[in-house]
């Protein structure tokens, strides 16, 4: 007959009075079992009922993987050997079967305490491709089960921990991980992303111009600008993520994010427009209102009907990437992290971390706001459980707006600016009056639009050069009578301040005699408009006044070869355009912007030459002439004000029905400032989509 081991006898009263022993038989079990942080916090231990709850530990224990070494302990109760087999076995809250399991050695069945040194390593698998336990599957639950022989008094017990994101921060990525040249500049102009509460501009060079008159009064300027920057300007936004220790300390363990997704969000930053005259900022505030109760999410950006992106998928602002395989050299010109599209979030965007290689432990996605100055965003990045429980029902990380998480960052604010250069400053003389460029550049800023000073000062022309020029525009014009208004013998770089100097109307009809060897009385046939020059000839005042024409004519092919190879506005002044203008009948000219011969499509030139004294008794100003011929450049036509008196080139239905003081009109009773379709148009706006009456342009 087997014998049975006793460990204990206990005295039992008979109903006779005597006593007698019963002995208990031999068991085995688990006494404690929990993670430990050595000189730290540790797990909680628990074990099934009747067993009583030991003190101390915390189901909230967590640690860093692969970072930091923590100590599985146990304690086992088998006096007599009777445990033959235990096991441990790591199990997540996604999946009822093991992710791993190991079992424990003879040695680690006997009765005592045993400790086992981990560092959260684990095989390699499917769900750890890295051999590491990661956020992604956390919490985790680890569970010790014994077998044996005899009574089994708590064979099981379990504890968890977690394997947490301690925090992320945002940081401005490699350009290199850019495709295009000119996102790669941008990024390296920005040098780092805005903190909250602070505003960066993503300036956005375009120096593009318009080459004929036509391209005022079409969507040219939509299309091109949208051509050079396609779908927006590109920043590589990173976050690198940390993993908080067992005693709350962020760590970098990258391997331990796993395949964790991070969840990448933007917000419109609203647009404050009290700062525009009245008129503009009722335009202003149609427009930008523009399906701010349909369009997700909401806010005050140019809605995409109008080439803005509120309103448009995720894709438009956070590009879907492939993203590779990590590795310690990256690849120039791709994209390092995968970047999909939420779901129901659909302005949203998923990445994935880097586990290794050169970007360990962090991820990103391409952030490509609108090319529409004055767009403005702000955006979050946050850790992404695929769900959650909230008062019993189970939602998607997606459901709720704005999403709270405790691991979460976000930038300041971006705000999309246009950036057009000055790039020559040329003056014939030194009495050639000066004036405020900070002024000029602050009608444009109304529109998010700066103008850049790239001049480097006031340059001039030489005697020689300056003649050299005007006498090879009157050599190659067509009109033989602007060539005999020309008197070849005078230097017109010294003769007058203007910009050209022609003979005297007396003097004209000489070399006109002289030229086609006629009689005064055969001068009428010569001087009489034909289809070419409809303006007739035969008195001073129509002479005076086709003088202003040639000068314009003369000036825009001469200085075509002055506008430099930089990129931009040449700016060229002169004290009056012509020495007639202030004769009978002539026509005092304070600027115009002229399309130059070469069509250059990144450069184009501003003429100001007005006169002294031709400001008088008006709010007209040099600075609002010098942004009124750029506003030109910039393909805004004229404005049809005041309505008594028409201007030529001016189309009612490409501004503000109600701005009446807009920049590109000619009322001078007050000051002029852009109207708000026009301030939109130099925006980037595509203005075709919008009416001319602000009211009209509401919507829902």
């Amino acid at each position: 007959m087997a014998r049975i081991p006793l460990t204990a006898s206990v005295a039992l009263a008979t109903p006779g009075g005597r006593n007698r022993n019963r002995l208990r038989p031999s068991s085995h079990g688990v006494a404690d079992f929990r993670l430990r942080s050595p000189g730290g916090p540790q797990s909680r231990c628990h074990r099934p009922a009747p067993c009583p709850v030991l003190a101390g530990g915390d189901d909230g224990f967590h640690f860093a993987p692969d970072a930091e070494p923590v100590e599985l302990s146990w304690r086992v109760l088998d006096t007599t050997g009777r445990a033959r087999a235990g096991k441990l076995e790591l199990f997540t809250r996604h999946r009822k079967a093991p992710l791993w399991s190991r079992d424990l050695s003879p040695e680690e069945l006997l009765q005592g305490e045993h400790h086992w040194r981990w560092d959260g390593r684990v095989p390699a698998s499917e769900a750890f491709p890295d051999g590491v336990v990661t956020v992604e599957h956390s919490p985790y639950k680890l569970k010790l089960t014994l077998q044996g022989s005899g009574l089994a008094q708590a064979p099981v017990a379990w504890t968890y921990f977690h394997v947490l994101v301690a925090g992320v921060e945002l940081e401005l990525g490699d350009p290199q991980v850019l495709a295009r040249q000119q996102n790669r500049e941008l990024t390296q102009a920005m040098k780092q992303l805005p903190a909250p509460g602070e505003k960066a501009e993503l300036r956005l060079v375009g120096n593009v111009f318009k080459t004929k008159p036509l391209e005022m009064f079409d969507d040219t300027d939509f299309q091109l600008h949208r051509k050079h920057w396609g779908s927006g300007p590109e920043l590589p936004l990173f976050a690198r993520a940390w993993v908080k220790d067992s005693r709350g300390n962020r760590v970098d363990a990258p391997k331990a994010l796993g395949r964790v997704r991070f969840l990448w969000d933007w917000e419109d930053e609203t647009e404050a427009i009290e700062h525009h005259a009245p008129a503009a900022r009722a335009f202003l505030k149609h427009a930008l209102n523009r399906h701010c109760a349909t369009s997700q999410p909401q806010g005050d950006n140019a809605h995409r009907d109008v080439g803005g992106k509120r309103g448009a998928p995720s894709s438009a602002v956070f590009p879907r990437q492939a993203g590779y395989a990590p590795r310690d050299t990256p690849r120039d010109g791709v994209f390092p992290f995968r970047v999909t599209p939420c779901n129901k979030r659909g302005w949203a965007a998923y990445s994935q971390a880097w586990t290794t290689g050169a970007f360990a432990g962090r991820t990103g996605v391409v952030f490509q706001p609108s090319s529409i100055a004055g767009d403005a965003w702000r955006v979050t990045v946050q850790l992404a459980y695929d769900r959650r429980k909230d008062g019993g029902v189970v939602l998607d990380v997606e459901d709720a707006a704005p999403l709270p998480a405790a691991v979460r960052a976000s930038t300041g604010v971006f705000q999309s600016w246009r950036e057009v250069h000055l790039s020559r400053l040329m003056r014939k003389d030194a009495g050639v009056s000066g004036f405020s460029l900070s002024t000029v550049q602050d009608c444009f800023e109304r529109a998010y639009l700066r103008l850049e000073d790239r001049t480097g000062g006031v340059s001039g022309w030489s005697a020689r050069d300056y003649n050299a020029r005007i006498a090879q525009a009157v050599a190659a014009s067509r009109h033989w009578e602007l060539r005999a208004a020309i008197d070849p013998a005078v230097d017109q770089f010294t003769a007058n301040s203007e910009a050209i100097t022609f003979r005297g109307y007396p003097e004209f009809l000489d070399e006109v005699a002289h030229v086609k060897r006629c009689a005064d009385a055969d001068l009428p046939r010569w001087l009489a408009p034909t289809r070419e020059r409809r303006r007739s000839l035969l008195t001073a005042r129509d002479y005076h006044r086709q003088c202003k024409d040639w000068a314009k004519e003369l000036l825009t092919q001469a200085l075509d070869s002055a506008l430099g190879e930089a990129p931009g506005i040449a700016l060229f002044q002169f004290s009056g355009l012509y020495n007639l203008e202030t004769s009978v009948d002539g026509i005092r000219v304070n600027g115009f912007a002229s399309e130059f011969p070469s069509r250059k499509r990144d450069r184009c030139a501003v003429i100001q030459c007005a006169a002294e004294g031709n400001y008088q008794g008006t709010h007209n100003t040099l600075e609002q002439t010098l942004a009124h011929e750029v506003g030109h450049q910039l393909f805004l036509p004229h404005a049809p004000f005041p309505e008594h008196r028409k201007i030529g080139g001016a189309l009612a239905l490409r501004h503000d029905r109600d701005g009446k003081d807009c920049l590109m009109g000619y009322d001078f009773t007050s000051e002029r400032r852009f109207c708000g379709l026009c301030l939109l148009r130099l925006r980037g706006w595509n203005t075709h989509a919008l009416n001319h009456d602000g009211a009209r342009n509401a919507r829902p």
